[in-house]
């Protein structure tokens, strides 16, 4: 019986198998590093374009600092004149104010009481006067609560003084306006004024 020994065929064919299965890592890995080459090739290209791009913007931006500056400065400027705008608008709506505060006072104050001073400074009036006595000064006090701007009027000081001989009462009256009612009165007013104008026109 003749016997063939297969171990050098066996040998040669698991040789032969691990050398393809290196082959195949070996080109698995080249073709790995060509790629991850060709990704990092790209990736610095697009790392140097953009920061050309980015010198450039900077570049632009220096140039354009000084007429950022100056559009900042024309947005405060605006801003500065829109506030005076609405303080000059604000102050032509209550133009007629002091006439309607004069009427009032005017209307209020009784006989032997005068006014050496008025002065109105923001939303507060003081009013600086004499009078012929406690009572004519208590009675002012008590009509101005009639009035719908002035109705919060406080007796400040009242004190005894000479005037030519006469021995008088002299007084200050702090009076908050009340602007809430101050407008509703001004608009009345200029609503009068237009339906006046209106009946004129159309008579």
């Amino acid at each position: 019986m003749i016997q063939i020994n297969l171990l050098p065929v066996r040998a040669e064919r698991r040789k032969e198998f691990i050398r393809k299965q290196l082959m195949i890592a070996g080109l698995t890995l080249l073709v790995t590093i060509i790629v991850m080459g060709l990704f990092y090739h790209n990736l610095q290209n697009r790392l140097a374009t953009t920061k050309k791009e980015l010198q450039l913007t900077n570049r632009e931006i220096k140039k354009l600092q000084p007429v950022i500056k100056k559009i900042e400065e024309y947005k405060k400027q605006k801003a500065e004149i829109s506030k005076k705008i609405a303080i000059i608008i604000d102050l032509d709506r209550r133009r007629p104010a002091p006439v309607i505060i004069f009427s009032d006072l005017n209307r209020l104050h009784p006989d032997k009481l005068w006014f050496t001073s008025l002065k109105q400074s923001g939303k507060n009036l003081t009013i600086t006067g004499i009078a012929i006595d406690n009572e004519t000064v208590v009675s002012f006090l008590n009509n101005l609560k009639k009035s719908k701007v002035l109705k919060n009027a406080d007796l400040t000081m009242l004190r005894s003084q000479k005037v030519a001989k006469l021995t008088l009462k002299g007084f200050t009256i702090n009076c908050p306006l009340d602007l809430k009612s101050l407008d509703q009165e001004v608009q009345s007013l200029s609503g009068s004024k237009e339906n006046k104008v209106a009946e004129e026109n159309n008579g």
